[in-house]
This record gives structure tokens, C-alpha cells and sequence, in this order.
């Protein structure tokens, strides 16, 4: 027959892994977040989600009415290269992607992110300048985006600069907000004032 220090010793050892399980349950979860430090977001969303993540913004991104996550990633490996624009929502305690952009030009190095907040959009929305990164003495390039997570969509313009002639802009087609619009042109027209649109978009060698 079987003593009971043998069920003594069998129930302690397996409460000993209930216990193991629960406390490493604990630690994984998602710990309660404030949606406007950027800092814990972060380090949250690297945790639990991308260990490369380098930007996290929380916000009303959509019109759930409850706050997301925007992420930022810079991706560069032997298939992909340049950014890549993410929601994320906290459902089952995991980060769940609601959207994912398409891989777009640009870094993060030097460049410029925050939320904006349009009157003609009720969600906010993502902006990113790549700002001097792709610009050197001679000239150079400015990539743009702003992010409407709710619609799924990307607005992008493109600064190329010359020494041989105008500063020109090309603003994506599918950019047909007015304000939005205007927001790219009148930011590209403080330091290029003679800033001429294009109706294509300019590739440089």
C-alpha cells in the first residue's frame, strides 16, 4: 500500500507546478497600460508583440471609440526594407494586428512621428516625415505619410529636390482630402517656397 507521505509528497509537488504555471502566466500578461507614455508602450509592445518595434503610439485610431496602439517597424533583411504601420488592439490579454500597412520607403533614423488630429476626420490619425535622412548638400529626398488606420489607407507624399531645378512634390492619388492635402503642401512650402506639385511621382537613381 501506498504510505501518506507518498500523497503528501505527490500533492506538494504538484501544487508546486500549479503555482510555477500560474506566476509564468502572470508575467506574460499584458500589465495595464497608459495609452499616452510612449515610453511603457513601447517596451510593452516589444515585449508581447515585436522585440523590433520602434515606435508605439497610443490613441482613438479607429472608430471603436476605444484606444489602440499605432506601431512603427523598420524592417531591413535580405527581403524586405523600409516601414511598416500597424494596429494593435488588446483582446484575450495578446496584442491583435486590426491593420497592416503595406512596406513603404523610409527609416526611422532622424525622422519625425506623431499622432495628428484632422477636423474632417473623427478618428486620429499617424504622420511620419523622414525630415534630412535622405538629404545630402546637393539635394535629395523627403518621404511623407499619414496613416488613416480607420480607412485602411496610407496618404503619401514624395519632396525631391534638385540643384537643377524647382523643389518638386508628388502627393499619392488616393490623397483626395482637401486638408490633407493642403497639409503637405503648406509643410513642404516653408522651406521650399517656389515648390512646384507633380502629377507623377519622381524616382531617383
Amino acid at each position: 500500500m501506498l504510505s501518506n507521505n507518498f500523497f503528501i509528497k505527490t500533492f506538494q509537488i504538484l501544487l508546486l507546478v500549479l503555482l510555477s504555471v500560474s506566476c509564468s502566466n502572470k508575467e506574460g500578461k499584458i500589465p495595464v497600460l497608459d495609452f499616452q507614455n510612449k515610453i511603457q508602450l513601447l517596451q510593452t509592445v516589444q515585449k508581447h508583440f515585436d522585440k523590433d518595434a520602434n515606435i508605439a503610439f497610443g490613441g482613438y485610431f479607429d472608430e471603436s471609440g476605444k484606444q489602440t496602439i499605432a506601431v512603427g517597424r523598420e524592417l531591413d533583411n535580405n527581403d524586405e526594407w523600409g516601414l511598416k504601420f500597424t494596429l494593435l488592439e488588446i483582446k484575450d490579454d495578446e496584442f491583435k494586428v486590426k491593420f497592416e500597412s503595406d512596406l513603404v520607403e523610409g527609416s526611422f533614423k532622424e525622422s519625425f512621428v506623431d499622432k495628428i488630429k484632422f477636423a474632417s476626420f473623427e478618428n486620429e490619425l499617424l504622420y511620419y516625415n523622414s525630415n534630412g535622412y535622405y538629404m545630402g548638400s546637393g539635394g535629395g529626398e523627403v518621404f511623407s505619410y499619414i496613416v488613416d488606420f480607420e480607412s485602411k489607407q496610407v496618404f503619401y507624399a514624395h519632396l525631391v529636390v534638385e540643384p537643377s531645378s524647382a523643389a518638386s512634390l508628388f502627393i499619392s492619388e488616393n490623397t483626395d482630402n482637401k486638408e490633407i492635402r493642403n497639409f503637405f503642401n503648406l509643410t513642404f512650402k516653408k522651406d521650399y517656397p517656389n515648390l512646384k506639385l507633380v502629377a507623377d511621382d519622381i524616382i531617383i537613381d
